[in-house]
């Protein structure tokens, strides 16, 4: 009779960290730390590449907002009307050219400002070339004058009489002009 190794049942099983070989030598783990590494690297290079494409903006407070406008208003645009003025948006790379526009506003609500005013132009612009593809590009208003849609405006008055957005014409859709929800008139 043939005598055996005093075995155990667990001589047998694999302990965790023991891997099994797959085609070629790599240890399975070996092989899942090169695939994480690699994943890792190429989301690193991914995040580099977008960071070198962003840009510094100021972030503006409503307090801040409201002490530096001439009017605070919500309104609901009228009509849009195109300027002949042509100019580069400051404080962005590469030079984003655009065409000036006015947009006449009826005011619900004067917050700042005249408060018999019942109407008011805003200057401000759209791109040249609508259809350029742009990374991180401006944040421009436009409106539909058929949506109804009202929008809280924080304006600064210019010289020729017409407004313009408090936080400036690159990115005013950020804090100067905000489109409000709701069915209040």
């Amino acid at each position: 009779m043939r005598s055996w190794p005093n075995r155990s049942p667990s001589a047998n099983r694999r302990h965790v960290g023991q891997s099994e070989r797959v085609p070629g030598g790599v240890h399975a783990t070996q092989h899942t730390c090169t695939l994480v590494k690699q994943i890792i690297t190429t989301l690193t290079i991914l995040t580099v590449a977008l960071l070198s494409q962003a840009r510094e903006m100021t972030s503006w407070s409503y307090q801040e907002l409201y002490d530096q406008a001439d009017l605070v208003v919500i309104a609901k645009p009228i009509s849009t009307q195109d300027a002949t003025e042509k100019a580069v948006l400051p404080n962005i790379s590469p030079n984003v050219h655009v065409v000036g526009l006015s947009t006449q506003f009826d005011i619900s609500v004067v917050m700042k400002g005249d408060k018999h005013l019942k109407k008011c132009v805003l200057h401000h612009f759209r791109l040249t070339n609508p259809k350029e593809i742009m990374i991180n590009g401006p944040m421009l208003a436009s409106f539909d004058p058929e949506q109804h849609t009202r929008f809280l405006l924080f304006l600064h008055r210019e010289a020729d009489g017409r407004y313009s957005p408090v936080s400036g014409q690159t990115d005013p859709t950020l804090f100067s002009v905000q489109k409000l929800e709701g069915a209040a008139q």
